[in-house]
Parts: C-alpha cells; structure tokens; sequence
C-alpha cells in the first residue's frame, strides 16, 4: 500500500462542506472560530500508545464544518463521556481560600467608597465506520494536491493553505482524520468527546495550524502517564503554563478510567495556554527534569471589615474641645 494518509469524513452534508486543521475553515461569507478547546492524552510508553480525547466550543454562523486532526499512524476511534473533562478539571483546579480581616479606615466622610474589582490511485477509500452517531469515511492518500482535488469533487471546501498544511504532515507519512460537525441548530457548538487511539514514538498535542486559522483561544491540556512531563513545539519553547502534577490515588485513576476506557496511568499533568496559536511544528511532551509535585499556590480572597473612624469628625472633635479647654482655662484661672 502507498504512503497511508487516512482521512475520515463524519457526517457528510449535502453541498459544499469546509474542512479546517484543528481551525474552522467556513463557506465565503461565513464565520467560525474555535474559542475554546481541550484535550486529555494518555500515554503509555511501554506499547508507545496514545489515546488522545479532543472536545472544542466553536462560534459563528456558518452553516456546517469540519476540522482535520493529524496522528502519525492509523487512529482507532471511539466516543467517549465529557465528564471527563469536567472531573479533571475539578481535580487540577486551583484552590480558593477565603478570609476575612478587620481594618481601621482613616478616611473622611466625603472619600468615595463606591470601587470594585475510490479506485487505487492517490486517494483510496479504506473503509466506512460509524462512531459517536457519525458516518465516518477513511481515505488513503498519498498526494496532497489529489487529496483536496478528492475532496472539492466531493463538495468539500478546501484552501491553498490547507493544501500546504496536508502537503507538510503527507511529507512526514502521517495520518490526517477530518471530523465534519453540523452546525445548523445553533450559533455556538461543541464537538462530542471522541477518542483516538493510535501508535507514536512519543506524545504530542496537534498544535500546527494553516496561516488563515484563527489562533486565539484558551486550550487545557491533561496529560496523563507514568511521570510529569513538559511540552515543546517541536525542539522550541511552549508557552504552556504548569497548573498541577502530581501522582493520583487508585480510586481516581479507576474513575477515569471507567470515563475514557483505558487504563490510567498514575501521574496527572494539566497545562494551560492561552498564546497565539503560530506555531511551524506541533506540541510534543516528554520527561520533566523535575519531578516533584507541583500545585499551584491558593487564590487568596480577601474580605475587609472596614471600621470607619472619620478624620473630618475627629479634627472638629479636637477644635471643640481644644475651644472648650480655652474657654474653661480663662474661665477658672483668668490673668
């Protein structure tokens, strides 16, 4: 078989249907970004197995879309609960710790208080499956430019960007799987959890974008395998921030687990990004040199009990009695 680039069709909707890398490519005329996205990889270096689970929120008005996600071999699919994404959240979220204080205000009554803060050829049918209540088709491609000419005969959208994004991942040997999402109901959308389950010599996040994407978004990732790790693009640094590592007990791991049906490993690592997705090569994570746990330090919330004592009252207290202190003096002890 040729070089296997695997693209998977969801959903195929009559008419033209644009496809994005990990970045909405919408009808001319219409809008659609992602604004917000998450992703949980489980790794296992042993069998050198990733399940990657991707969920995004998109906004706009276009009509339908899909978005392409690269593996560097055939992905396995299969849906998979978004509580997911909520009870890691809740694990790695940092503390809050409020507190109350008492504090004298040396102020004057007038200060205001009032602030607040096909057939063989360069694109193949492989085969049709069916997951998380979409139609999948996957291709086998070994040509970029045959690949998107593939795709506008089948009434899919393309752009010379995408072209040269397929054009760099097909040069690689790797996968590409395109999800298509019907977005007809509402303004914003979010895709249903699916996860991929796929070979690789070490983990990695699809952080490569075409130029015309839009890259302004928050992006949680939530890395789980046998030690903490740190991501870089490519060789590069990632501004990726460290919100909590550490080692998760038993009846955690077994509740994740049941959520996304594969063993857990027993080291959690979350990150947080929200920079501008411009990257020229994609997020790949290996061992931190520090291991230690890390959780960030508490939110401290802090409530003021403001006891007022005016200044204004307090100066033209002391002019009263200094008055009546003279008064008294000459009153008693007159010259």
């Amino acid at each position: 078989m040729r070089h296997p680039i695997a693209l998977l069709l969801i959903a195929a909707i009559a008419g033209a249907s644009p496809l994005f890398a990990c970045a909405p490519a919408p009808h001319a005329g219409e809008m659609v970004n992602v604004v917000e996205e998450a992703a949980v990889i489980v790794w296992d270096p042993a069998t050198k197995t990733q399940h990657f689970i991707r969920r995004a929120t998109f906004q706009g008005n276009a009509r339908d879309f899909g978005f392409l996600v690269p593996t560097p071999t055939a992905p396995t699919l299969a849906a998979v609960d978004d509580e997911i994404f909520e009870t890691l959240q809740e694990k790695t979220k940092r503390q809050v710790v409020e507190r109350t204080r008492r504090k004298i205000d040396w102020s004057f009554f007038t200060e205001d208080r009032d602030g607040a803060t096909t057939a063989a050829g360069p694109v193949e049918v492989l085969q049709t499956a069916k997951v998380a209540g979409y139609d999948a088709v996957v291709l086998d491609a070994s040509d970029a430019r045959a690949l998107v000419d593939w795709l506008r005969e089948h009434d899919y959208a393309t752009t010379p960007e995408l072209e040269a994004w397929l054009d760099a991942y097909i040069r690689q040997r790797w996968m590409i799987t395109a999800f298509k999402i019907d977005k007809s109901q509402a303004d914003s959308a979010r895709t249903e959890a699916v996860k991929m389950s796929f070979t690789t010599e070490r983990p990695f996040f699809p952080y490569r974008e075409p130029p015309s994407s839009n890259s302004h978004r928050v992006l949680r990732i939530f890395f789980l395998g046998p030690e903490r790790v740190t991501g870089t693009i490519g060789t590069a640094f990632w501004a990726g921030i460290p919100q909590w590592s550490d080692t998760i007990d038993e009846a955690f791991r077994t509740k994740i687990a049941k959520l996304a049906g594969v063993a857990i490993p027993a080291r959690l690592s979350a990150f947080i990004d929200i920079g501008s997705r411009s990257a020229i090569d994609d997020l790949f994570f290996a061992r931190a040199a520090d291991q230690r746990p890390y959780i960030q330090p508490p939110q401290i919330i802090e409530h003021v009990n403001r006891v007022l004592i005016p200044l204004d009252l307090i100066a033209a207290t002391a002019v009263i009695l200094l008055a009546l202190g003279f008064l008294l003096r000459r009153a008693f002890f007159p010259q």
